[in-house]
């Protein structure tokens, strides 16, 4: 029997020119296939090498199997213990078809070769290995961070023990890094209102913002809306019909009244950006690169203190003093939810408005006007002499 490893070049559009890897079996004069389901990219030298590498190791593994001589030397131990374990996380975050959680699986393998600093085989993956990982990631970023790279490392630990490379799952001995929950920042109404009446010289972006802080959707999706995703709601006004990028789900939110105002501004300046009138394939809002629209929102906040901060309760003054250097497109998002739960709004529906899932979720856009909290304490009872 000989066992040859054998590659296919993929035409592919998102992996054109990668390589798929599988194993030439040939026997009693026979020849027949069978799969890795491996690829890789020759561009990337590195990570090609230790995938071949990898491939090598399980066929040299396959081999002993075939021949019979794996049998009393390693009879606790997987037949692929030896093997490249980084090279297999490599070939898990090359599956996914997302560019973001691509990149994701990345930076956390990046991080994982930084802890370890040489080779790492399936043998020496244990829990002794993910505890002293998890710490090193605390150590090295922030919490939600070292999370996030914790997870996707967990994730290839379980499914190499679920396809048998692991005779052990470490994870189920070591608890996972906690979420620590980051602030939600937000506009009041009021300081809306002096951002409506400020100009700035990119109009398009600032009627980004302001349709998002009454249609809360994420910025990512913001910036794909298109002339097909505004539709009737049946009730006499319109909703955003889209597929969220984050968990790409349809979801459906009604268009509030001023944020048709918006809707409409940005529909002109559309057309007056492409000199024609809009198609259904056309994107309605023009926002450009995430940071350049961060640094815009800061410059035309900062301008709409310095001329009208004078407006605004002291308490409202000083939450604008420091929202207007902080400010960012994700901002919007979370002044429409807040300003829905402090106009009184059920909880349920702004949580289904936002397309949460868990109310915990939402629990964290529950944030209260000051006003509204002087209001509230002042029904405290007295003790009348």
């Amino acid at each position: 029997m000989r066992l040859t490893l054998k590659h296919r070049v993929l035409t592919s559009r998102a992996r054109k020119g990668w390589h798929s890897f599988f194993i030439e079996i040939f026997e009693h004069g026979e020849r027949r296939y069978q799969s890795l389901d491996m690829v890789a990219n020759p561009a990337d030298k590195a990570q090609y090498r230790q995938t071949v590498q990898f491939c090598n190791d399980l066929i040299a593994r396959r081999q002993l199997e075939m021949k019979g001589l794996a049998s009393g030397l390693i009879a606790q131990e997987s037949d692929y213990a030896g093997a490249d374990f980084i090279a297999y996380c490599k070939k898990v975050a090359g599956k996914s078809k997302n560019l973001k959680t691509r990149a994701n699986w990345q930076d956390a393998i990046r991080s994982f070769e930084r802890f370890i600093r040489h080779g790492l085989t399936f043998r020496e993956v244990d829990h002794h290995l993910l505890e002293s990982y998890q710490e090193f990631l605390m150590d090295a970023y922030s919490q939600n961070t070292a999370r996030s790279y914790s997870t996707k490392i967990r994730q290839a630990i379980s499914k190499a023990h679920k396809e048998g490379y692991l005779s052990d799952n470490p994870n189920t001995r070591v608890k996972q890094i906690t979420e620590k929950e980051g602030e939600i920042k937000y506009l009041y109404l009021e300081e809306v209102m002096l951002l409506h009446k400020t100009p700035h010289q990119h109009v398009e972006r600032k009627t980004a913002f302001l349709f998002n802080c009454f249609v809360p959707v994420r910025p990512g999706d913001l910036a794909n809306i298109k002339e097909s995703n505004i539709r009737p709601d049946g009730a006499g006004g319109y909703e955003v019909y889209f597929r969220q990028s984050k968990k790409q789900r349809m979801e459906s939110i009604p268009i509030a009244q001023q944020g048709m105002v918006y809707l409409e501004q940005a529909r002109e300046l559309a057309r007056k950006r492409l000199d024609r009138e809009l198609s259904a394939r056309d994107h309605i809002f023009s926002i450009g690169n995430k940071k350049w629209f961060g640094s815009m929102l800061k410059v035309w906040a900062t301008r709409a203190y310095d001329l009208y901060a004078d407006e605004l309760e002291p308490e409202v003054r000083h939450h604008f003093s420091w929202a207007c250097r902080e400010l960012s497109p994700h901002w919007a998002r979370h002044t429409g939810a807040t300003m829905l739960l402090n106009a009184g709004a059920q909880f349920d529906a702004v949580g289904d408005i936002l397309g949460h899932r868990d109310k915990k979720t939402t629990m964290r856009y529950a944030k209260i006007h000051p006003r509204t909290k002087r209001t509230t304490i002042a029904m405290m009872p007295s003790i009348n002499e």
